[in-house]
């Protein structure tokens, strides 16, 4: 059995391209990336505008919002990690996180964007919290930090 085929040598389409793109995720881990990146750019934005014109204050609003990421997140998530077990059980190779270095820079442009988003809200003077753009940035410490330790 070489790493990354099933059990009897059996491999799956996913298998034949890069670990670090989408097309090389299995197809449940797949959907979960797609959900975020479609949640991050274009949902999170007008269900908090909805949330707004309907008028519900502030607590409730976030309240609100959290159950609907939390409804849409939760199911993905469980169902990519079944898929994970189930091809662990088969033999597949499935790294935790395949850390490349396209990856790193990818999560390297996010961390910028997001502080650099939070410059401008604070130069404007709007409300803003800089915990996304510290969290992102101890996700990059901690990617980066795992991608130099591993063996090239």
């Amino acid at each position: 059995m070489t790493s990354g085929s099933g059990d009897g040598g059996r491999t799956y389409e996913w298998q034949s391209w890069p670990s670090d793109s989408l097309e090389g995720m299995p197809p449940k881990r797949r959907r979960l990336v797609v959900w975020g990146l479609l949640w991050l750019f274009l949902l999170s934005g007008v269900l908090q505008g909805v949330l707004s014109a309907v008028g519900i204050p502030e607590p409730w609003r976030s309240v609100v919002f959290a159950a609907a990421l939390a409804a849409v997140f939760v199911p993905l998530i469980r169902g990519a990690a079944a898929e994970t077990r189930a091809l662990r059980a088969e033999g597949v190779d499935m790294p935790a996180v395949v850390m490349t270095r396209k990856a790193l820079v990818v999560l390297s442009v996010i961390t910028g964007g997001l502080w650099i988003v939070f410059a401008v809200l604070a130069f404007l003077g709007e409300s803003a919290s800089p915990l996304v753009p510290i969290a992102w940035t101890i996700v990059l410490a901690f990617q980066g930090r795992s991608w130099r330790s591993l063996p090239r």
